[in-house]
């Protein structure tokens, strides 16, 4: 017990006394809001558009597929009463074959879309970590946040650095 006091007192000793060396130092931090990063970079908006127009095309073969299949289940109404049990049975399983193909479609497209989503999304990570990190250390920053960082409720807007990085995040992807 004596030991676990003793341990306790040391950390606090050591996490006040590199606190203090901080504030010696000055302790200059920045704060990005990456949503406002996001609606206001135009090659962000860039980004987005040519996902859109990725999805655009996957509905738009996805529609075809769907159609398809409403056509063959319309056919098989209205045919049902004039056909043999055995072509009955044929449409059927065409029409079940068809459902299936649809709703492989649809999980593919899903998933190919939220993989370009993810690669888009790691691709301008990496590099608006580099334009922040080239800003922290022209700067002076000894520190920067993101504004939705856990535990970080109130900034002053003059350590905000969102525009900044913005402006040198279109800067490089012109």
């Amino acid at each position: 017990m004596k030991r676990l006091a003793i341990l306790i007192f040391a950390l606090i000793v050591v996490g006040f006394s590199s606190g203090m060396a901080l504030a010696e130092k000055g302790c200059k931090i920045g704060v990005i809001d990456m949503q406002a990063f996001q609606e206001k970079s135009v090659a962000f908006q860039k980004i987005k558009q040519k996902l859109r127009q990725k999805l655009q095309a996957l509905q738009k073969k996805l529609d075809k597929e769907k159609q398809e299949l409403m056509r063959l289940e319309d056919e098989l109404r209205k045919q049902s009463m004039m056909l043999s049990l055995d072509a009955k049975e044929t449409k059927k399983k065409e029409l079940e074959k068809k459902r299936r193909y649809y709703k492989y479609l649809y999980e593919e497209y899903a998933h190919e879309m939220k993989d370009a989503e993810r690669e888009a999304w790691r691709a301008v990570g990496k590099e608006i970590e580099k334009v922040v990190e080239e800003i922290g250390k022209k700067k002076g920053f000894t520190i920067i946040l993101d504004r939705r960082t856990m535990g970080l409720i109130y900034y002053k807007d003059e350590i905000d650095i969102t525009d900044e990085v913005v402006k040198a995040y279109d800067k490089i992807n012109k």
